[in-house]
């Protein structure tokens, strides 16, 4: 490659696009006031990519104030729009860097210098330029004006707010007022609106900017002039309109929207609904929102497909629901009938909607879903006949125990669990015949069942299960039920050979409590698998916290990794200071994490004890726990932790540490 600037200075005048892209890359590293006017020169080239290298090189030269003034410079350049462009671009990639020079150029005399700055501090969009941008809503060319008023809406904030209104006002220049509506559109202070701004919503030009306006900024107080705008001719000014109306409702009070419900309703519906069903597109999310809420409040029955369109949508259904609450039983009838003839989709949203409702004249197309071919739509029954509570229906949706799809299978056992409390007898003639299968997934459900009921007995041979899985369950959901004889049978489980088992026990013995249930856990802390031993811990915690100590503390000495990571987290929960000085041990450890754990806890003990063990800590025998203890005093109030690292620094003879001690120093005000 060549190296001398003569050498590419020639190649940069090269026929070849790669060979001057390249040209430019070997400037890199030079002193920019010996590559400044060659990179200038490829800023104008004929191709993008060496444009861009060009831009990229100068801005990685980092550039002082002079060097960005001459780069501004180029924005005069009438006969080069890529040079005046790649100007535009480095600036923009040099950020706040450029802020001196770019606001200077504010008041040039070529006004497409100013807006060539105006657009950059656009592209920066940085807060500090805000003052600049506010300036230039006055500027005497109307385009450096708007483009002022379009970017102060892109940087953000409420401050700006009143300058923008004050601004649409007084100039009345379409192009101007289109920019700094919409600029107004994307803030949020809500401040008295004038009407010589809620009047331009009669141009068409300027009506859809004027009722985004308004939903952002206005109050109730600007709603009738919104409400215009939804018989609008324009679509994008009705949405627009019905999304300023939504945003108004959402931030207003209890009292005033029912006033602002009244004044919907009080609309023509034949003109509004059909106008709303139009507008409803779960692509453009604000608006659909907007329309599925809407058309609940009205409550015409025009909407009710549109409603279960919208409860189809994860994040409209929500809404839709509500509507649909609001259409009461005239909708679900309805939507009933549609359902024969309905997509998948529709019909597993109607089943649902039928369901969350509780609307039992649906009950026929609900069992009548269970045995849709589609899975979705079985899985959607088989919830509703739960909500409903079908208990005519169980046989049909025990047939559903060998569906092909587990989403329904877990459906039905969630189902029978909701249908347990209706009907007793049938649901544990289901799980009896579930604990008998040969299926280990199937004797789980049983157990799931069998918790649900209450059936302590049958769970108890659950848990000599041949499958390590159902055995588990069984023991958690004994656990749970705390009956007579569990506290027998979770000591038996304590032996088991599959440790995720040992583990539901000791879970459950914690739940189960008592002096026995401690006894017990305590011989458990000598298992051989370590998450049984951090579960021990925490279920003797649970039950006793005073019992917790002498635990941790006969394990502590030889723990390392999880089993000590459990025992510190219980330590800091016991917050005594026996407790805090087998935290303190912990630091002496070889592992980075222990170690880091030992300090966050310490340092959560508060100011005062951190104060009052500083220097003892700062003298500790570990090079990573001094470190690290440094950095917890270092957030000290700032002159306790300049005193405290000053001696520290003193006495400190690591090297390494001493100098990351003198770094905190120097970063304390």
């Amino acid at each position: 490659m060549n190296t001398s600037l003569s050498d590419i200075r020639n190649a940069l005048q090269s026929q070849d696009e790669e060979t001057r892209r390249s040209a430019l890359q070997s400037l890199r590293g030079r002193p920019l006031q010996e590559t400044r006017e060659p990179l200038f020169s490829a800023m104008g080239d004929g191709s993008w990519r060496v444009r861009k290298e060009a831009v990229d090189v100068f801005v990685a030269a980092d550039p002082d104030e002079g060097a960005i003034e001459a780069l501004l410079e180029l924005l005069r350049n009438q006969d080069n729009a890529g040079l005046r462009n790649s100007a535009a671009e480095a600036v923009a990639k040099l950020g706040t860097r450029a802020a001196a020079p770019l606001n200077r150029l504010t008041g040039d005399r070529d006004e497409d210098v100013r807006k060539f700055v105006i657009d950059a501090m656009g592209l920066i969009a940085s807060p500090e330029f805000a003052p600049a941008l506010l300036s230039a809503l006055h500027d005497p060319d109307v385009n450096v004006a708007a483009a002022a008023a379009e970017h102060l809406g892109n940087i953000g904030g409420t401050t700006t707010v009143p300058d923008l209104i004050r601004a649409v006002v007084n100039n009345d220049s379409v192009l101007f007022r289109f920019s700094a509506l919409a600029a107004l559109g994307k803030l949020s202070s809500h401040v008295p609106v004038p009407d010589e701004i809620i009047r331009l919503a009669e141009q068409d030009i300027l009506r859809k900017v004027v009722y985004d306006c308004l939903g952002s900024i206005g109050d109730e107080s600007v709603v009738p002039m919104v409400l215009q705008g939804f018989l609008s001719r324009q679509r994008s000014s009705r949405g627009a309109a019905v999304n300023a109306w939504y945003r108004i409702f959402s931030r207003s009070s209890a009292t005033a929207r029912k006033d602002l419900e009244e004044s919907l309703r009080g609309m023509p519906a034949d003109d509004v609904v059909p106008m709303l069903i139009e507008l409803f597109d779960p692509q453009e999310t604000a608006l659909a929102e907007a329309v599925t809420v809407l058309l609940g409040i009205i409550g015409d029955m025009r909407g009710a497909e549109t409603l279960l369109a919208a409860f189809d949508s994860e994040r409209l259904s929500g809404s839709a629901l509500a509507s649909l609450k609001r259409l009461g039983s005239r909708a679900m009838n309805a939507l009933i009938a549609l359902y024969p003839q309905a997509p998948e989709t529709a019909r597993c949203a109607i089943c649902t909607v039928v369901g969350e409702l509780a609307h039992r004249p649906g009950g026929d197309m609900v069992r009548e879903a269970l045995h849709d071919p589609s899975s979705l739509v079985r899985k959607a029954g088989v919830a509703a006949v739960g909500r409903l509570g079908l208990t005519d229906s169980i046989p049909d949706i025990a047939s559903l125990l060998d569906d092909t799809d587990m989403e329904v299978r877990k459906a039905v056992i969630a189902c029978f669990q909701a249908l347990a409390l209706i009907d007793r007898p049938a649901i544990q003639a289901v799980a009896i015949r579930l604990g008998e299968a040969d299926q280990p997934e199937q004797r789980r459900d049983a157990v799931i069942l069998h918790a649900a009921l209450g059936d302590g007995e049958p769970l108890t041979l659950l848990v000599k299960d041949a499958d390590p899985g159902v055995r588990q369950a069984a023991v958690a959901s004994i656990g749970k039920l705390r009956f007579a004889a569990a506290a027998g049978i979770l000591l038996i489980a304590l032996v088991d050979e599959d440790p995720e088992v040992r583990i539901a026990a000791v879970e459950a013995l914690g739940e189960v409590g008592g002096n026995e249930a401690v006894d017990h856990l305590k011989y458990a802390l000598n298992d051989e698998d370590t998450w049984v031993r951090c579960a021990v811990l925490r279920s003797i915690a649970h039950i006793d916290k005073s019992e917790a100590f002498p635990a941790i503390r006969s394990v502590v000495a030889d723990a390392d990794g999880l089993l000590m990571i459990t025992c510190l987290e219980l330590l800091e929960g016991i917050g005594n200071r026996e407790a805090m000085e087998l935290v303190e041990a912990a630091l002496e450890s070889r592992d980075k994490e222990i170690v880091t754990l030992a300090l966050s806890i310490l340092a959560r003990q508060g100011g005062e004890w951190v104060t009052t063990h500083a220097e003892r800590l700062m003298g500790h025998a570990n090079a990573e726990a001094r470190s690290g203890w440094a950095r917890v005093i270092a957030g000290l109030p700032a002159g306790l932790a300049r005193q405290l690292l000053s001696r520290a620094v003193l006495r400190e003879r690591n090297d390494q540490v001493k100098t990351y001690i003198q770094g905190l120093l120097e970063g304390i005000a």
